[in-house]
């Protein structure tokens, strides 16, 4: 399985952007919009806001009848992959607009948030127009005018050193896939994601700091009728003593309209209702 590197600003990008999202469900793009000095910022002040007890007057209510998850996800009621019986080792923080956030973080982090969805835009009508007429026509709607401000999820990740008193099976992040329509993640700092091939094999992906991930999620997958795959994957824990520091992630879950047709069988928020009883149970 090859994952390629894309030049984000080279004439054929769009086209080998979708062949490779095809041919192994993720991507890496370089040269992009997004402003490296940012995303540095952002790993450092959320890296010392998870020092703190101030993410506790954070914390997600588990009652939220609307459903958004926001808030500080603490060690403890992190989420249990579909196939897994141990919860992941993470923490997390979800943010939502209009929720409340840590002053000092916030507009740093709304930016970053709104340049993301709208580069998300772009990569889907990269997707749409760059699938076979067959795919690409069956749509239920034009892929770059979907994405919903409110549905799609912005996750802070921060995944702690291990105390050595861990469950023997438990991992950062178990073999999963994801919910979405894709997922955009800049480069951590800190290696452990790794790729599951269609042999079985995990594969580390080979990327640079700088760059950005994208990978597919079972939305467009079950919209693409199986044409782009959502492919397991995982984080790992470190391998030794050296590579045992904290790890900061920003996925951000891209996510249509709830509204919008995946299959005959489900809406994106039939089918987000179903797998999100999944991960916290």
């Amino acid at each position: 399985m090859i994952v390629q590197t894309v030049d984000y600003r080279s004439e054929s990008a769009g086209a080998r952007f979708a062949q490779s999202l095809h041919e192994s469900g993720f991507a890496i793009l370089r040269n992009h919009p997004v402003c490296q000095q940012k995303l540095d910022r952002l790993y450092h002040d959320w890296f010392d806001f998870f020092q703190t007890r101030e993410k506790y007057a954070y914390l997600y209510d588990p009652e939220d009848k609307n459903g958004t998850q926001e808030g500080y996800f603490p060690l403890e009621v992190s989420e249990t992959a579909v196939s897994a019986s141990t919860r992941d080792l993470k923490e997390f923080f979800h943010v939502v607009p209009g929720a409340p956030l840590p002053a000092k973080l916030a507009q740093d982090i709304l930016e970053y948030r709104e340049e993301i969805l709208q580069l998300g835009s772009i990569l889907l009508g990269w997707i749409q127009q760059n699938a076979p007429p067959k795919i690409r026509d069956g749509f239920s709607e034009p892929l770059s005018s979907v994405l919903s401000t409110k549905a799609s999820l912005l996750r802070i990740l921060h995944y702690p050193p291990l105390s050595g008193g861990e469950t023997p099976d438990a991992v950062r992040a178990a073999a999963h896939e994801d919910i979405n329509l894709i997922t955009i993640l800049p480069v951590s700092h800190q290696p452990g994601l790794q790729v599951k091939s269609r042999s079985g094999e995990w594969l580390n992906l080979e990327t640079s700091t700088g760059e950005l991930i994208v990978n597919i999620g079972d939305m467009l997958q079950k919209a693409s009728k199986e044409y782009f795959p959502s492919t397991t994957h995982r984080v790992i824990n470190p391998a030794d003593d050296k590579g045992n520091i904290s790890r900061i992630s920003l996925p951000f879950f891209l996510t249509p309209h709830l509204d919008f047709v995946l299959s005959e069988s489900h809406t994106a928020g039939s089918y987000l209702k179903e797998r999100l009883k999944q991960l916290y149970r």
